[in-house]
């Protein structure tokens, strides 16, 4: 089973990595990474819960991501971010919810914090305003690998 979820993991780094990329440089996130991103963790991740026995490793990681799509759907709905970021944090909260809620609650805390402070930050030197675009989906993707960065620690003890 780890070598299933090893390779899962690390085509997760690929391709998120490649969606901040592209995000910074042209503030979209393209479906045609993204929903192949999703389902080479829905496949791989199934077929690991499937080898070790753990079919609520699953669930977790459905129920995940569809609490971080609804949050961010309210998010997106009354303004103020784009809906490749929705789509986006459904997908971190799929492979961060089959670690674990603590995993998705450290990857957006940590996402959406240094987004929060770069921002603010750029405000105060006024060099932003509240209405400035910023790419968020690279501050989600290196909150969710900070948040696997720290479970690999934490598991390692």
């Amino acid at each position: 089973m780890d070598w299933v979820v090893a390779v899962v993991y690390a085509g997760f780094l690929a391709g998120s990595g490649a969606l901040a990329v592209i995000d910074v440089r042209t503030r979209l996130l393209p479906n045609r990474i993204m929903y192949p991103l999703f389902a080479f963790g829905v496949v791989g991740l199934t077929i690991a819960s499937w080898i070790g026995h753990e079919w609520w490793r699953i669930v977790v990681a459905v129920v995940a991501a569809a609490l971080c799509f609804g949050l961010f759907w309210l998010l997106w709905f009354f303004g103020g971010m784009g809906f490749g970021d929705v789509r986006l944090i459904g997908v971190i909260g799929f492979y961060l919810g089959w670690i674990g809620i603590p995993a998705v609650e450290a990857g957006v805390l940590l996402g959406t914090t240094a987004a929060s402070v770069y921002h603010v930050g750029k405000m105060l030197l006024r060099k932003a305003s509240r209405k400035s675009e910023l790419a968020f989906g690279p501050y989600l993707i290196a909150g969710s690998w900070a948040a696997l960065a720290l479970e690999a620690v934490l598991l390692s003890r």
